[in-house]
């Protein structure tokens, strides 16, 4: 490395071409990274300049630098790279030493992110990865820093180490903490010893010497020193962040010899000494009482050192000092994170990771986190949401200005990027938003961006299962790149320590989530702090580093879905001139308001604003008690199991307002004897369960009841004591239920901004709701939307409550939201309540998920047929590791309204119109049904199917069976077992096989002679005339039909979920028809049918004569569906019955072959081929004379043609 002195004063890294190897500008050249480039000169540093190409048209913004490295300081990437960061809105920095092969690339986006490939370091297994890594680019740029790899292997690694403390986990008073506790606490340790490895390698926490001169050294040598100096690790991990980053005024630890580590005031929250609450409810203080005894500490930090550690990519050191197993980043911790949700969701407190066996403990390492519903989200996803989301947050704010003439005269509403309506392809892509759109034309004007940072500082934005922290990041990482557009001269850490204090909250019932969120963002706090580390210098001379602010105050550990989230619900009413909740509550966000905005908020004040909280939570934990009720206004009840009488009386006495009953439960029955003791006791008997409704036992009697079954039965296992009672103030306590009142938790949110102005979320979808909890999400008081009985579905709901007036929500979530009915209640909910902006097609976008998610970013409030958003999808739907956001085009949210499905494909100009003609007819095949709703046939598992006799009913017993205008086969069967569901099933209607490939198929049974399987969807048509039956038949065989399915219902794809709900042919256009055209489009589809059976059937060649009505059939209906040629098909349809055999003849004929061939066992359909084939002959030799090309052939039966 040359020395400062002889550095050249213009650095001159344009590529010379052809000589940097296979990593070089030529690959992302060839990938298509430099379309348009240009060269431009930047000052990085006192006297230097650095020339460099890049280029902003392509899919990335990208800047390119050659030189070698050997020339310039090992800091120069770093330092161009922030300079560039700070001036131009280049995303990527990719450096290339001709000389050596070393690549180096800094990613500037979502957070900052560095990789590099040193072929003179990097050897064996980690050269093979990085080597691959980089053939990736021409596919995907971010695959560079892909950490998927290093995930699974530090999971594996730490899961082992975090049991190992579990299991050493003990109390100084011999108190058992239970296995659910004691992994928490072990993963507490752990993110304080992660917390601590960060600090030192970002030179926050540093040796000093005897005088205080810093003698920083190598983070991992720092801890062999400090596992060989210590031997209770416990103990300095307590001491580091208990102690002495609370302290204004000692700031030492013992390191070695006269050596100690600086640890400065940091604050902030996290570093408090935690209660935690033994199995049998004894308070244990963290601090004093919890002890480590036997943990192998060295192993742990000997698995730490192995990596790289990287707080940030612009900070710390480079990746080229060893040959580690990886790097290790805060978006790693957590992926981590997440994948140990399940060992804290499936071991209780009853039992420790130590006693299971090594199967089970495989079985749970491998088991993924279903349990709870949570997975992680990628950061191609959140990034995508979250600056999507973002934009439609402020850009309310700003037409909110605008209508009140409060924003700078330069912005006008015409000028703002909106979906569907200021489009651009730049703006639409992945690598684009709405704020770069806006600063391309304001960067010039101070007023305007002086203006959005100020309601930039104004979102408030929320996950309510913010888990580990995923979106919390993205939205601080855009939140932080916008602002520093808008002032770009401002410390980023200002903007940081803003945006983590004022614009980030986040709810999670996991407690272990919330402290690795709080964790997340205080790293992503302290890689703004420049640290100087100069070896030799005072540490009282550098300048101070911020004291942390307290994110607690943010991030929330409670029950998302259960308690108040809305204040007007929370405060109710009370008497003027007396003390209420809402006074106090508005106190309190007050206080909480000034206690953060303090230069210096002291202890006590914290201590005292979380005991008003805990009075609060008291009383909204009653209130909200009070207030669950069911539909007909009864409590809704919750069973308590009692051991004994003393529980029994207090679970009796806890809801005094509801009227409790108390419960024996027998598994094997009531014996006489019990039975006719609990009856003479009050109790009603019946086989299994004794009642006793509204008790008024004294606890004497309660005593005795429990007496008497302990002397019955010799184990307890054999009998059961309930309590069902309403629920009370105490089920909802933070070590019960835990609800989270909104208000109470984020009172200046609540107070001032009467909601979050984003909600965005991954929520968990299918985890396990507790008993306690089932009442109350299941109660449509609540919860409106009780469709699937899903966490997803409530968090939803939950989401549209918590946003404030034009609020955006930002959800991902099963793509079954879009077309199952037992999502419909949601769906209905956003398709009207909401304007939707963007639709993303994650596909299978998460690893280990079977299941297929959709992204959605909706708006509150305003007109949904308005509405166009833009669709996305990932550029791999069928894998977990590639999610980057594919623009499309975008869809009418009219449509959606139509079909009442979520469309998430592309609807083109032309597709649009024939759409819009298709919408026009107000007649659906709902208007037309008998029934409210269409259902599936006749189920019959298929070990009844094979033992069925011969008899005379009549079953088409595979889907595919059903052809284009024929039938393959029927069973005969005896179906008497089933007669009840054959009489509901086998009434005039049409069959519509479910949709697996690109066309909808359909069959009629006019008289209801036939019963279909189950899976096919049944249309019943009872008050139909024949006529209209065969008009709906052929109807639903026309490709119009097939496209709107394709287009409005089933979204062209659906991948893995393609079997779609019988009730969206409910929304299908049947076209209104005058009689006569109605008649003669039944004549044809009645030929027609009969054509194609008897060719297949018999061994006439009747091929060229239905493809003849085929064509002819096809056009009269395209004609009606698309409105043309009415003259031209009243004409078609009148000489249909009148120049061969006459329709009433065909609708005889079709009826008797019809039974005959499909309803009659052992028929005889032979007898009516040769007047089948005259039919035939004679239409077709009708149909034959009509000019049908200019239907058939027309550009809007090409667009069909085209979608199928």
């Amino acid at each position: 490395m040359t020395d400062a002195t002889n550095r050249p004063r213009t650095l001159d890294a344009t590529p010379e071409g052809g000589t940097t190897g296979s990593y070089g500008y030529d690959q992302l050249v060839a990938a298509g990274y430099f379309e348009d480039p240009a060269s431009d000169t930047v000052t990085y540093a006192p006297g230097r300049d650095v020339r460099y190409r890049f280029s902003v048209e392509g899919s990335v913004r990208i800047a390119y630098f050659e030189f070698r490295m050997a020339d310039v300081s090992r800091e120069t990437p770093k330092e161009i790279t922030r300079e560039l960061k700070r001036s131009t809105r280049l995303q990527y920095f990719w450096f290339v030493d001709p000389e050596t092969g070393r690549v180096r690339v800094f990613r500037a986006s979502r957070g900052n992110f560095q990789f590099v490939y040193d072929p003179e370091i990097h050897t064996g297994a980690t050269a093979d990865r990085k080597r691959e890594k980089l053939e990736r680019v021409s596919e995907d740029i971010n695959a560079l820093f892909d950490c998927t790899d290093v995930v699974g292997r530090f999971y594996r690694e730490l899961w082992d180490h975090r049991s190992a403390l579990a299991d050493a986990l003990t109390t100084e008073s011999g108190h058992t903490l239970g296995g659910r506790r004691e992994l928490l606490s072990a993963q507490r340790i752990i993110d304080l010893l992660i917390l601590l490895y960060f600090l030192v390698e970002s030179g926050v926490v540093v040796p000093v010497n005897d005088s205080g001169e810093m003698v920083p050294e190598r983070t991992d040598r720092v801890f062999d020193t400090l596992v060989r100096e210590h031997d209770d690790f416990w103990t300095l991990l307590r001491t580091v962040f208990f102690d002495r980053s609370n302290s204004r005024s000692v700031d030492g630890v013992e390191f070695t010899g006269s050596d100690r580590l600086h640890v400065p005031h940091l604050g902030g929250g996290l570093f408090r000494s935690e209660d935690l609450v033994a199995t049998d409810g004894t308070i244990i203080s963290e601090d004093e009482k919890l002890v480590v005894e036997g943990f192998d500490w060295e192993a742990l930090v000997g698995e730490f050192n192995e990596y790289n550690w990287l707080l940030d990519g612009l900070g710390g050191r480079a990746e080229n000092e060893a040959d580690t197993v990886g790097t290790l980043t805060p978006e790693v911790l957590g992926y981590v994170y997440e994948k140990f949700v399940v060992s804290v969701s499936e071991v209780g407190d009853d039992v420790r990771l130590g006693d299971l066996d090594a199967a089970r403990r495989t079985e749970l390492l491998s088991e993924g986190n279903g349990e709870v519903g949570a997975y992680y989200t990628g950061e191609e996803i959140t990034d995508f949401k979250a600056r999507r989301a973002l934009w439609e947050g402020l850009l309310e704010k700003i037409d909110e200005d605008l209508r009140e003439g409060s924003a700078p005269e330069e912005l006008n509403s015409g000028g703002l990027y909106r979906p569907g309506k200021r489009r651009s392809e730049a703006v639409e892509s992945n690598q684009s938003d709405g704020f770069d759109a806006l600063y391309e034309e304001c960067e010039a004007s101070p007023d305007v961006l002086d203006y959005l940072d100020s309601k930039l500082r104004e979102l408030r934005v929320c996950d309510p299962a913010v888990g580990s922290g995923s979106f919390a990041l993205a939205v601080a990482n855009t939140l932080c790149e916008w602002r520093s557009m808008c002032r770009p001269d401002a410390d980023e850490h200002v903007l940081r320590r803003q945006i983590v204090a004022q614009n980030v909250f986040g709810v999670d019932i996991m407690e272990g989530a919330t402290e690795i969120c709080e964790l997340r963002l205080w790293l992503w706090l302290i890689s703004a702090i420049p640290v100087a580390t100069t070896e030799g210098a005072p540490v009282a001379e550098r300048d101070g580093v911020p004291p942390l602010p307290d994110v607690t105050f943010n991030v929330r550990t409670g029950n998302s879905l259960v308690g108040f989230a809305e204040t007007a619900a929370a405060i109710g009413q009370q008497a003027p001139g007396t003390s209420t909740v809402g006074d106090r509550l508005r106190q309190y966000g007050s206080d909480v308001r000034d206690y953060r905005g303090a230069t210096a908020p002291d202890e006590a004040t914290k201590r005292e604003l979380e005991r008003r909280r805990c009075e609060l939570k008291a009383d909204l934990d009653e209130r909200y008690a009070r207030t669950q009720r069911d539909s007909s206004d009864d409590s809704l009840t919750i069973a308590d199991r009692v051991d004994d009488a003393g529980a029994a009386q207090e679970s009796l006495a806890a809801a005094p307002r509801s009227s409790p009953t108390l419960s024996v439960e027998i598994p094997n029955g009531i014996p006489e004897p019990i039975g006719e003791y609990l009856e003479s006791r009050g109790f009603t008997t019946y086989e299994y369960k004794a009642r006793l409704e509204s008790p008024t036992l004294d606890g004497r009697s309660v005593q005795r009841i429990f007496g008497r079954l302990r002397r019955q039965f010799s184990s307890p296992d054999d009998w059961t004591v309930l309590v069902e009672r309403g629920y009370a103030g105490r089920d909802f306590r933070e070590e019960e239920l835990d609800a989270c009142h909104w208000p109470l938790e984020f009172p200046v949110v609540f107070t001032e901004n009467d909601g979050f102005d984003v909600v965005i979320s991954n929520p968990p979808y299918g985890a396990s709701v507790t008993s306690e909890e089932e009442p109350l999400l299941k109660s449509e008081t609540n919860y409106e939307c009780q469709g699937t009985n899903d966490s997803c579905e409530w968090f939803y709901e939950r989401a549209l409550d918590l946003a404030r007036e034009r609020g955006v929500v930002s959800y991902i979530v099963s793509k079954s939201i879009a077309f199952y009915s037992s999502w419909s209640d949601i769906r209905e909910r956003l398709l009207k309540e909401t304007e939707f902006k963007h639709v993303f097609d994650v596909g299978l976008g998460f690893a280990g998920v079977n299941l297929e998610s959709v992204a959605l970013i909706t708006t509150l409030g305003g007109d949904g047929r308005q509405s166009v958003p833009t669709v996305h999808r990932s550029s791999d739907l069928r894998s977990a590791a590639s999610n980057r956001p594919v623009h499309l085009g975008r869809v009418d949210q009219e449509y959606m309204m139509d079909s009442e499905t979520i469309i998430f494909r592309p609807v083109t100009g032309a597709q649009s119109d024939v759409l819009e003609r298709l919408l026009a007819h107000e007649r659906r095949l709902g208007d037309v049904m008998s029934t409210e709703d269409t259902t599936r046939q006749l189920y019959i598992p298929d070990g009844e199917k094979r033992g069925l006799d011969d008899g005379d009913d009549h079953y088409v017993n595979r889907n595919s069976w059903v052809q284009e205008f024929y039938l393959e086969d029927v069973w005969h069967r005896d179906l008497g077992d089933y007669r009840d569901s054959v009489d509901d099933y086998a009434v005039p209607r049409v069959m519509l096989k479910v949709l697996r490939g690109t066309r909808l198929r359909a069959w009629i049974d006019p008289d209801g002679e036939v019963v279909g399987t189950e899976k096919l969807v049944n249309v019943p048509l009872r008050e139909s005339s024949p006529e209209e039956i065969a008009f709906v038949y052929a109807a639903l065989n026309h490709p119009c039909t097939s496209c709107y399915l394709q287009k409005a219902v089933f979204s062209e794809t659906t991948e893995t979920a393609r079997v779609m709900d019988g009730q969206y042919s409910k929304a299908i256009p049947v076209p209104e028809a005058s009689p006569s055209v109605e008649t003669g489009v039944a004549h044809l589809a009645w030929t027609l049918t009969l054509a194609r059976q008897l060719d297949r059937d018999s061994p006439r060649d009747l091929a060229d004569e239905a493809d003849t009505l085929q064509v002819g059939l096809d056009a009269v209906l395209g004609a009606l569906y698309l409105g043309t040629h009415s003259e031209r098909i009243d004409r078609w349809c009148a000489t249909a019955g009148t120049e061969g055999v006459e329709t009433e003849r065909v609708r005889e004929l079709f009826g008797d072959f019809y039974t005959e061939r499909f309803a009659t066992r052992a028929g005889n359909p032979e007898r009516y081929w040769d007047e089948i084939e005259t039919v035939v002959n004679a239409t077709a030799e009708t149909v034959a004379r009509w000019n049908t090309e200019p239907i058939s052939n027309s550009s809007a039966m090409e667009v069909v043609r085209g979608i199928l």
